[in-house]
Parts: structure tokens; C-alpha cells; sequence
């Protein structure tokens, strides 16, 4: 880093903290406001797009804070599709896009990314690159899937930052090391915006560009040996579970899995009455007692790596059914 990373991390956050009070100011004088209803776990209306905030300061700390990037892959590979990907959020923010269009996008995007990771060395393999590439645009979707409670994705933000930052710092990649560190300083600044009584909420622009940049920090981690796949399958355990099990639980009932709705887990202990901040530490608190611990033993402990990722796994998605069949919510139409 060209600062010190303290002094870096801190720029980063308080750069986020500004820019996200900038897209709220715009947000409400553009009128792109989100209005309670049926499908949604708020009840005021609450200007949308601060996310652009946390994506403007991440794209500014990375070019400004930390030395240079001597291989490309943020710069090359991972930053152009971030924006563009950004770039479709606010889009969608301010004009309904069709699932169609959103999709083709986020698939031409990932496809971008696999071809710049297959040339890198990444990757190796044309069905690794078919597997990675569909998990790019599955990360980038459930990430948006579960930004519908306040403080949830910035939150996610933090710990997966820090977690992917002693990743990367434990197998010497000191540049992704202080990418995560910022990752995890601009969520924490876009945080105090959203957090309990949101004065602001991430919007699409920020939502998957975060899911974007995990999953591409996931494939380039687990792709450079940083850290194994059963390790990189922890990191978002709770939001691979919570959106992966609420899509196949609406695909098995024949609804249409690509229309708004509430049926997540986080949405379900919101409609039986948990405040939004109740829910972000209850999901937080998991990863405490259950996903850290996990990753801490497949770190250090390679061998039992697939046991602990297996555990893991198995517990969360146990834990998944149990609270959803205690919190029942009904079924919505289509």
C-alpha cells in the first residue's frame, strides 16, 4: 500500500461514508424512492442507489491508496467488469430492465472475466470456466437477492472482506490483501447510511457489483491457490444458502423464482415481527459461531478442509429448514 493500511482503510471508509451521503442527496432529487408494499420489508419510503456511493469510493481507494497492479487482475480483469456491472444497477435503478436483458449483461460480463482468468492462469479448462462463469452471474444475482434488509449486504461486506484479507495475507498476495481490506473499510462506510432505520437503501448499483467482486475475488483466490475451494465455499455460506434454498424451494412449487417476493429466510424473521438490526447480527452471529470457526480449522488443518466445509454446509442448511418451517410465511402468487 502506498499509505499504511490503517490510514488507507480509513480514507476508504470515510470516502464511502461522503459519497454515499452524495447518492442519497441525488437519489431524493431524482426521486428514486422505494415505496413499502406487499413484497418489501420496509415501511417508509426510503431513497434507493446509495450503493453507487460504496462502488465510486471502492473504484477511487484502489486506484489512489494501494501500489501498483503488476498482473492486471484487478485492474484487467475484475475492475471493468465491476463497472459495468455497476453501471446495469443504476440503470435499473432509475428504469426497470427485463430479468432478460439483466441476465444476457451479467453473462457477457462473467464471460469477459473467465476469458481474462483462463489467459491469467486461473483457470484451466473449459468446464471449470463454464462452472465459473455461472458461479460469477449466481453470486452477482443472490447478493442483490439478499441486500432486503437493512445493513445485511454491508455487513456481509465487512466480514467477507476481512475474511478474504487474512486469505489472502496468509498465502502472500499482499495486493488482494489490501483490495479486500478496502472492500471491507467501504462497506463499513456505506454501513452507518443503512444500518437500523435506513436513511438510504445499497440499490441495485451496489448490490451486484458487491456480489460481482466477491465472486470474482472467490475464483481468483481459489484459482492462484490462495485458498481451496472447500475454504472459498465458506466465505458466503449464508447468503449461498439463503438464496440457493429459497430459489429451489420456489422452482419444487412451481412459482416464478424471478419475481419479487418474501420468502427468504432474513424476509421471513422480518414479517414475524425482528427489527432489520435483530436480523443483520442474528446472520453475523452464524458466521461467528459457525462459518469462522470453520474456516479457521480448513485453514489451518488442510486435510479436514472438505470435512469442515462439509459440516458447515450441512449445519446451515439444517439450521435453513428448521427456522423456515418455524417461521412460515405465505406462499405469493407467481
Amino acid at each position: 500500500m502506498q499509505l499504511s493500511p490503517f490510514l488507507a482503510v480509513l480514507v476508504a471508509a470515510v470516502l464511502a461514508f461522503v459519497l454515499t451521503g452524495l447518492a442519497a442527496w441525488y437519489a431524493r432529487r431524482s426521486g428514486l424512492l422505494d415505496h413499502p408494499g406487499e413484497r418489501h420489508s420496509h415501511f417508509a419510503v426510503t431513497p434507493r442507489g446509495g450503493g453507487a456511493g460504496l462502488v465510486a469510493s471502492l473504484l477511487i481507494s484502489s486506484i489512489l491508496l494501494i501500489g501498483p497492479d503488476d498482473s492486471g487482475s484487478w485492474s484487467r480483469g475484475i475492475l471493468p467488469g465491476m463497472v459495468i456491472i455497476a453501471s446495469l444497477g443504476a440503470w435499473d435503478d432509475h428504469h426497470s430492465l427485463s430479468v432478460r436483458f439483466r441476465l444476457f449483461i451479467q453473462l457477457a460480463v462473467s464471460s469477459g472475466l473467465v476469458w481474462f482468468a483462463a489467459h491469467a492462469g486461473w483457470i484451466q479448462g473449459y468446464f471449470p470456466m463454464v462452472l465459473s462463469g455461472l458461479f460469477v452471474v449466481w453470486m452477482t444475482n443472490l447478493y442483490n437477492f439478499m441486500d432486503g434488509s437493512n445493513g445485511m449486504a454491508a455487513l456481509q461486506g465487512i466480514f467477507g472482506g476481512l475474511v478474504l484479507a487474512f486469505l489472502f495475507h496468509s498465502s502472500g498476495d499482499s495486493y488482494f490483501t489490501g483490495l479486500s481490506l478496502l472492500l471491507a473499510a467501504c462497506c463499513a462506510g456505506f454501513l452507518p447510511w443503512n444500518l437500523g432505520r435506513a436513511r438510504v437503501f445499497m440499490g441495485d448499483v451496489g448490490s451486484l457489483a458487491l456480489g460481482f467482486v466477491f465472486a470474482a475475488f472467490l475464483v481468483y483466490g481459489v484459482g492462484t491457490g490462495a485458498f481451496g475451494m472447500p475454504v472459498a465455499m465458506m466465505v458466503m455460506l449464508l447468503f449461498l444458502a439463503d438464496s440457493t434454498l429459497t430459489l429451489l424451494v420456489r422452482v419444487i412449487r412451481g412459482e416464478r423464482w424471478y419475481n419479487p417476493h418474501r420468502q427468504h429466510l432474513y424476509q421471513r424473521l422480518i414479517a414475524h415481527g425482528w427489527t432489520h438490526g435483530r436480523v443483520a447480527l442474528f446472520y453475523q452471529a452464524v458466521n461467528a459461531i459457525l462459518v469462522l470457526p470453520a474456516i479457521a480449522v480448513a485453514v489451518n488443518f488442510p486435510l479436514l478442509s472438505q470435512a469442515a466445509a462439509l459440516v458447515s454446509m450441512t449445519l446451515c442448511v439444517l439450521g435453513w429448514f428448521l427456522l423456515v418451517r418455524r417461521f412460515e410465511v405465505p406462499v405469493q402468487a407467481g
